[in-house]
C-alpha cells in the first residue's frame, strides 16, 4: 500500500472485560515478582509490571498462538516463549518479540511447520538452548508439523539444529529439566506418556510403568530432588462406546521408572462421556515449598481447584467456580497453574476465559483480567482475549455501545461512554457468539441481536428493557430455523421496535411485529451482512452472491459487477448510492472496491482487507482492517490502514496494536475522530484520528 503523511493514530485497549479466550501460560519472573507474562491460545502475550493488577500490550509476534515462557537465568530482561510459529525471544522483558528459527524448516504460508511448546536454557551456559515441538493447547494445524522435535542451539538461539524426536508425530505438551546439569529431561507426550532423556535430549525412552493410560498432559519436577516428579493425566476412552477411564495425579520417586497414584481427595468420577469424567491437565509444585501442589479437575461438572500440602499424598478442594467472582461464567477447569518462584503464597490459575491469582496461599482468589466497578459492571485490566466480530455505537445515544465477539463474548454493552461493560442479561445464551445488533429505539431499550458461530444458528435475542431480560427467537413458531441448526446468523437491521430485517442461513428475513414472526423475503444464497443508509427503507445486503440493494425494504436488486464474495459493505454517509465493498481472501477480486454511478473501481488489491469504515463527518476518510486465519507460521494480516483522500493513497496505522489480524473497524458517529478496531484474539482497541 502506498504511504501518505497523515496524523498518527495511537491505539489503546478498550478495556472491555477480559479474558474471553483460552489461556495457555503464565510466568512470574524469578528476578522480579511483579513482572508477569500471560499467554493465550490465539491471544498473544500480556505483560504486567505490577504483579497482574494491570496488563500492557506486546509487539512483534509473527502470529499470536502462545505456549510456555522461560526467563533467562541471569539476564532479567531476556525471556523466551514457544509459539506455534517457533521460538521467539524478547530482550526488553516481553514487550517486543522476535521470531528466532534459523535452522528450522522454511516458514510456511499455509500451515504451522515447527511449533514449539517450550524453550529451556542451560543455567551454567545460557548460550545453550533446547526447544521442544508441541502445543499443550493441542492447537490444530493442517499438513504435518514437526511435532515431537527437539531443537538445539549453541549460540543463544541465533541458529538451531534438529537433534532428536521424542516420539514420532508426538505432541510434547510439557517438558521439564531434572536439576541444573542440563543432561536429564522429562517430556510429556499426549497419548504416549512420559519420556526421559539422560544425554541432553539426544535420545529418549518411555517411562510409564504404573500409569493407567498414557493421556499425560503435564508434569512437575521436585525443585530439590530431580528424581521426584508428578504427572497430570486427562481421561481416556479407548474407543467410542467403551468406558472412559478417569484421569488423576501420579507420582514417581525414581525418575519415572515406577508411578503410583497420588489421588486421595481428588475426584476420580467416571462416566460414559469424557466431558463429565474426571481429568487433570495441569500440575504445579511450589519452588519454595515442594510439599505444596495445585491441580484442577477440568471435567465440565468438576470445575474444582485442589491443593496438597504433603507432596501429593492427600488433596483437598480449595476453590469451586461459585466461590470466585469472574467476568465470564466458564467453569474452573484450570489448564494452567503457576507458582511464583519467590513465594509459595502467590500463584496463578488460568483456563478458558479467566485468570485467577492468590496472594495468601490459596485462601482467596481474584480475577486479574477484569474488575468490578462501583455500579456492578465490569472493566478490563488491559488483556482481553476476545475474537471480535462486531462493534456498534447506538446511533441515537452517544453513551451507548455494544460489542459482539465469539464464544461467551457474544454480547456486552456499555452505557457510560465505553468506561464499563455489562454482559447479556437474563435469557441471553451463555455461549455461541454474537454477530450483530440493531437498536429499536433511541434509549436502547429495544435491541435485537443475532447469535451463532461456526455455521450454527443460536437464535435472535430480543430485549425490551435495555438488556436486563431477553427473549430468544428461533424455530418454526417464529418462522425461523431451529436453534443449533446449520443456518448461521449474520447482520440485523431495524427501523423501529417493530420492523426488523435479519440474515439467517444466507437468507434475508423480515418481521413487522417486533420479531415475533418472520418471513423470507430473499433466498440469497449466501447473504451475510446488512448495511443501512440515511433512507430508513433503503439498505444493502452482501454475501457470496455479491451486493444487493433494496429501496423499499422488500424488493432486492443485484448490483451488477460486484465482487463475489462481497464480505462487507460501507455506505457513504452523504451519498447512499456510493458504496465501498471488501472481498476478503478472494484471489482474483480481493481487496477494496468503490461503486458509484454504475461503475466499480478497485481501490486496493490486498485480499486480506476484511472490512472498511467511512468517517461520518468526512467521507474522504476511509479505514480498513485486515484479517487472516491463525493456521500458518506468519500472519498475512497487516493491521489497520487509513486513507485521507478517498482511497487514492494509504497509511498504515498500527501504533499500539499488539495483534494485527482483525475484522472490525468503525467510526463513532457521535465523535467522528474516535475509531474502534476489533482484533481476532486480542480484544478491542480505541484510537483517535485527529
Amino acid at each position: 500500500m502506498r504511504q501518505k503523511d497523515t496524523p498518527s493514530i495511537q491505539w489503546s485497549p478498550l478495556y472491555e472485560p477480559g479474558c474471553g479466550g483460552w489461556l495457555t501460560s503464565v510466568a512470574i519472573s524469578p528476578h522480579n515478582p511483579k513482572h508477569v507474562l500471560l499467554g493465550g491460545d490465539m491471544l498473544g502475550i500480556g505483560l504486567s509490571t505490577d504483579g497482574g493488577d494491570s496488563w500492557q500490550s506486546t509487539f512483534g509476534l509473527p502470529s499470536w498462538e502462545i505456549a510456555d515462557f522461560t526467563f533467562h537465568p541471569t539476564s532479567p530482561r531476556t525471556v523466551w516463549v514457544g509459539t506455534m510459529s517457533g521460538p521467539c525471544v524478547s530482550n526488553d522483558g516481553g514487550r517486543h518479540w522476535r521470531l528466532m528459527r534459523n535452522g528450522f524448516p522454511p516458514v510456511s504460508d499455509w500451515h504451522y511447520s515447527a511449533p514449539v511448546q517450550k524453550v529451556l536454557i542451560n543455567p551454567p551456559n545460557p548460550q545453550h538452548l533446547l526447544a521442544f515441538g508441541g502445543s499443550h493447547r493441542q492447537w490444530y494445524s493442517p499438513s504435518k508439523p514437526m511435532w515431537g522435535a527437539v531443537w538445539e542451539s549453541r549460540d543463544g538461539g541465533k541458529t538451531w539444529k534438529h537433534i532428536s524426536t521424542v516420539s514420532p508425530n508426538g505432541n510434547i505438551v510439557a517438558v521439564e529439566p531434572a536439576g541444573r546439569s542440563f543432561r536429564t529431561f522429562y517430556a510429556a507426550v499426549v497419548g504416549a506418556g512420559v519420556f526421559c532423556s539422560g544425554d541432553g535430549g539426544r535420545t529418549w525412552e518411555p517411562r510409564n510403568n504404573g500409569l493407567p493410560h498414557l493421556q499425560v498432559m503435564d508434569i512437575a519436577v521436585h525443585p530439590q530432588r530431580p528424581e521426584v516428579l508428578w504427572a497430570a493425566l486427562s481421561n481416556y476412552q479407548p474407543s467410542p462406546g467403551q468406558p472412559v477411564l478417569p484421569g488423576g495425579i501420579y507420582k514417581t520417586t525414581d525418575g519415572g521408572k515406577n508411578w503410583y497414584p497420588a489421588t486421595e481427595g481428588l475426584s476420580t468420577k467416571a462416566s460414559a462421556d469424557p466431558n463429565f469424567t474426571a481429568r487433570y491437565e495441569a500440575i504445579a509444585v511450589a519452588p519454595t515449598n515442594p510439599n505444596l501442589l495445585l491441580t484442577a479437575d477440568t471435567a465440565w461438572d468438576g470445575s474444582t481447584l485442589y491443593q496438597s500440602t504433603d507432596g501429593g499424598r492427600t488433596w483437598r478442594a480449595i476453590l469451586r467456580r461459585q466461590d470466585v467472582d469472574c467476568a465470564y461464567p466458564a467453569g474452573l477447569g484450570a489448564t494452567v497453574i503457576e507458582f511464583a518462584p519467590h513465594s509459595a503464597a502467590v500463584a496463578f490459575a488460568a483456563g478458558s476465559e479467566y485468570v485467577l491469582r492468590t496472594r495468601d496461599g490459596g485462601k482467596t482468589w481474584s480475577d486479574v483480567t477484569a474488575i468490578r466497578t462501583r455500579s456492578g459492571a465490569w472493566r478490563g485490566r488491559g488483556y482481553s482475549g476476545l475474537c471480535c466480530i462486531n462493534f456498534r455505537f447506538n446511533p441515537r445515544n452517544p453513551r451507548h455501545a455494544v460489542l459482539l465477539a465469539m464464544d461467551h463474548g457474544n454480547f456486552w454493552q456499555s452505557r457510560d461512554g465505553l468506561q464499563s461493560w455489562t454482559w447479556g442479561g437474563d435469557g441471553m445464551p451463555l455461549w455461541g457468539g454474537g454477530k450483530d445488533v440493531a437498536f429499536g429505539d433511541a434509549g436502547g431499550n429495544v435491541m435485537f441481536v443475532t447469535l451463532g458461530q461456526f455455521g450454527n444458528f443460536e437464535g435472535i435475542a430480543r430485549t425490551r428493557d435495555g438488556g436486563r431480560t431477553w427473549t430468544l427467537l428461533a424455530g418454526a413458531q417464529h418462522g425461523l430455523p431451529e436453534r443449533y441448526s446449520q443456518a448461521e446468523a449474520g447482520g440485523i437491521y431495524c427501523t423501529s421496535a417493530r420492523e426488523v430485517w435479519a440474515v439467517v442461513g444466507g437468507k434475508l428475513y423480515h418481521s413487522e411485529d417486533g420479531g415475533d414472526h418472520w418471513q423470507v423475503i430473499h433466498e440469497g444464497p449466501g447473504l451475510t451482512w446488512i448495511t443501512a443508509t440515511t433512507n430508513p427503507r433503503m439498505f444493502y445486503v452482501c454475501g457470496e452472491s455479491g451486493v444487493w440493494r433494496t429501496r423499499d425494504g422488500k424488493q432486492l436488486e443485484p448490483i451488477s459487477g460486484a465482487p463475489k464474495p462481497s464480505t462487507w459493505v460501507a455506505v457513504d454517509p452523504r451519498n447512499p448510492n456510493r458504496i465501498y465493498v471488501t472481498s476478503w481472501r478472494n484471489a482474483e477480486q480481493g481487496g477494496l472496491w468503490r461503486y458509484e454511478e454504475g461503475k466499480w473501481t478497485r481501490l486496493h488489491e490486498d485480499r486480506y482487507i476484511a472490512r472498511v469504515a467511512i468517517c461520518p463527518s468526512n467521507p474522504e476518510r476511509l479505514a480498513v482492517a485486515t484479517n487472516d486465519h491463525p493456521y500458518h507460521d506468519v500472519c498475512f494480516a497487516t493491521g489497520v490502514w487509513v486513507s485521507a483522500d478517498g482511497g487514492r493513497t494509504w497509511s498504515q496505522q498500527n501504533k499500539g496494536l499488539p495483534c494485527l489480524r482483525g475484522e472490525v473497524i468503525t467510526f463513532n458517529p457521535h465523535d467522528p475522530q474516535q475509531m474502534v478496531f476489533g482484533s481476532m484474539g486480542r480484544g478491542f482497541f480505541v484510537g483517535r484520528w485527529r
